[in-house]
């Protein structure tokens, strides 16, 4: 199958660089041939450029130089160019491995783009299409051995299996994006953008009533994920358009360890009628790299043993003769969903250990039956559309391949992974962050009617069993 950067690749070189950057492909070796004549006809005196190496084991590395190539024959040192690894086996690991000392390329006619520890020659290859060997060999000599860019403990053997034969290469101009740039059309249906749907998704929720079979007064709902990702900020953003001022019971902020030890089970109230909406926000500590909920209290969390501000012990699980421990919890104390809140920046530097633990997390909450689904925050901050105008959201490729990642991490159906924008800078209300809000809530709350239903079938199933035996 042919390969071609995707728009995941390119937001993840763009952010490499420092600007968000469009890219127009020049060169692309299977379609161009492998003259030098061409490659430098086709790419000289282009400006910045990004050089892409897939090679024979689905791995996919290169190079960054805000220098243009030229055929002077010079040796050439920019000190914002940089290496990088994209793919390891088909698998996205990105990596950048920035500039250290001395030259970084190489400018001659006889020559491909031509990186310092990363060259092409392929003098000989003049006719498009693949060579009878099905693959170009454009040179493994010094492959990445970190003389001029700092490698971070890699190497050639672990970002390209030790050799430089690839089924293809290509060369993207590099500009400044525009807002246009990242116009798409529609990726996702979605309601109105009106006032009007606004008051539709705020009666649904505040009319909203559990699942009437099981008979419970409120639905749980628990949000889980990574440091900073938005949980208590999201249940800022639910409780600030109720309330219809900017607010902020949960602590929420920017911190290197989780700002929430607790968990914390909170209320919405509408003003409207003065009382409390028909479900919590559960908020808990968020997963860390070396420190985080262990395996013990989450069962007893997800289960609806633990209390409401329950401190997590980090260092021992929860004791079963802690005050307001449920010794034998029915389905009201339960979770009845679980949302893993995604920050859609780091998705794609989310650490393996995090991931793991998310991973780990998801599989207690399959073994449970519990429903689940992926909040994705902050995509105003992955793309200026977004943060220019909220109702653009499902036009945005940015947001959408942020969408289809998180996806993949969680292994959930797109359509289970929501963006959310929440209030973080704005001082007034706006209809739009409203919109996406309330529906990740309204579809966290028919998710949890979906785990009730499921209880009261099971419960009705057993009375049967427990009728036929009496």
């Amino acid at each position: 199958m042919e390969r071609s950067l995707t728009r995941r690749d390119k937001n993840q070189i763009s952010r490499w660089i420092g600007r968000d950057s469009h890219f127009e492909l020049l060169y692309k070796i299977s379609r161009d041939g492998g003259s030098t004549e061409v490659f430098h006809e086709l790419c000289d005196n282009k400006g910045p450029t990004v050089t892409i190496f897939y090679n024979t084991d689905n791995n996919v590395y290169g190079g960054y130089l805000s220098d243009s190539w030229e055929s002077t024959g010079s040796w050439c040192t920019d000190q914002r160019a940089f290496l990088f690894k994209l793919y390891s086996a088909g698998n996205w690991k990105p990596v950048k491995f920035p500039y250290v000392t001395k030259e970084t390329h190489y400018k001659n006619k006889a020559y491909g783009p031509w990186f310092y520890s990363l060259y092409s020659t392929y003098l000989n290859i003049t006719t498009t299409g693949k060579p009878p060997s099905n693959y170009y060999n454009l040179n493994s000599s010094n492959l990445f051995d970190g003389q001029r860019f700092d490698m971070k403990g890699e190497t050639a053997q672990s970002v390209a299996n030790g050799h430089n034969n690839v089924t293809d290469l290509e060369v993207y101009q590099v500009k400044e994006a525009s807002l246009d740039d990242e116009l798409h059309s529609f990726w996702r249906d979605s309601a109105e953008w009106s006032p009007q749907t606004f008051q539709e998704l705020k009666e649904f929720v505040a009319n909203y009533k559990p699942f009437e079979e099981i008979k419970i007064p409120e639905v749980n709902i628990l949000l889980i994920g990574p440091v900073g990702a938005g949980k208590s900020s999201f249940f800022n953003t639910i409780n600030t358009i109720f309330k219809g001022e900017m607010s902020s019971r949960a602590c929420s902020g920017s911190a290197e360890f989780s700002l929430t030890q607790k968990f914390c089970k909170f209320r919405v109230r509408d003003p409207t009628t003065k009382k409390h909406l028909c479900f919590r926000i559960c908020d808990t500590r968020g997963v860390e790299e070396g420190v985080s909920i262990n395996g013990e209290d989450l069962g007893f969390l997800l289960d609806g043993n633990l209390p409401n501000n329950y401190t997590f012990q980090l260092d021992s699980e929860a004791s079963t003769k802690i005050i307001g421990f449920v010794e034998e919890p029915t389905v009201k104390e339960k979770m009845h969903v679980v949302v893993f809140v995604l920050d859609g920046i780091t998705l794609g530097v989310l650490s393996e250990g995090v991931v793991s633990k998310l991973k780990d997390i998801k599989r207690k909450v399959v073994d449970r039956s519990i429903p689940h689904l992926v909040f994705l925050t902050k995509i105003d901050k992955l793309c200026k559309l977004v943060e220019k105008d909220v109702s653009k959201t499902f036009m945005s490729g940015v947001v959408e391949d942020a969408v289809n990642n998180a996806a993949e991490i969680i292994a959930l159906p797109r359509s289970q992974v929501l963006p959310v924008k929440n209030y973080e800078k704005e001082t007034t209300l706006n209809t739009d962050i409203n919109i996406l809000a309330l529906t990740a809530l309204r579809k966290s709350l028919v998710f949890a009617d979906d785990f009730l239903e499921n209880q009261y079938d099971w419960q009705q199933d057993n009375m049967q069993i427990l009728n036929k035996r009496d």
